[in-house]
């Protein structure tokens, strides 16, 4: 952690190795991972081994040792520090956003395709009523129009109920 003591130079130099660390720590998935576990709850190394599921206890200790700026451990629990809260709230704002954009992108298919559908359905009705263009071709384009249309009511419904 930054000591507030020596000269100004000293502890200048000393938060330097402290924020590197605390980058450096931060620098693997497997670790990001275990901070987000840990904004849930204090964790002890069997319920993090169980949680991650694909990791022997070795690498485990491992991951937890690169982790000690941002983690204490108390009663056979590992919990985040002041700082691995910290790292814990800036982790979550970036999965916020990684989430919203795709919700996005998403909801962006899901206008084209509404749009698709409406110009379609305009242009493509009218033609069907005022022309004689026989009962199969009427059809078909009845169904493509539905086909559409279910998909765009799929793709906002899944959109509704993730976001």
């Amino acid at each position: 952690m930054i000591a507030n003591v020596g000269s100004g130079e000293d502890r200048k130099k000393k938060s330097v190795i402290d924020e590197d660390e605390i980058f450096k720590s931060l620098n693997h998935q497997v670790r990001r991972n275990i901070v987000k576990f840990f904004g849930e709850e204090p964790l002890s190394f069997t319920e993090i081994k169980n949680k991650i599921g694909h990791i022997d206890s070795p690498t485990l200790s491992y991951h937890l040792k690169s982790l000690q700026p941002l983690l204490m451990q108390r009663e056979n629990k590992y919990e985040l520090s002041e700082i691995g809260e910290a790292a814990f709230n800036l982790l979550s704002k970036t999965d916020e956003t990684v989430r919203i954009s795709r919700y996005k992108r998403k909801f962006l298919y899901a206008y084209y395709i509404t749009v698709i559908c409406w110009i379609s359905a305009s242009t493509l009705i009218p033609f069907i009523i005022t022309a004689n263009i026989g009962f199969f071709t009427a059809v078909f384009v009845n169904i493509v129009i539905s086909i559409i249309s279910t998909i765009n009511y799929i793709i906002v419904w899944n959109l509704r109920k993730n976001y």
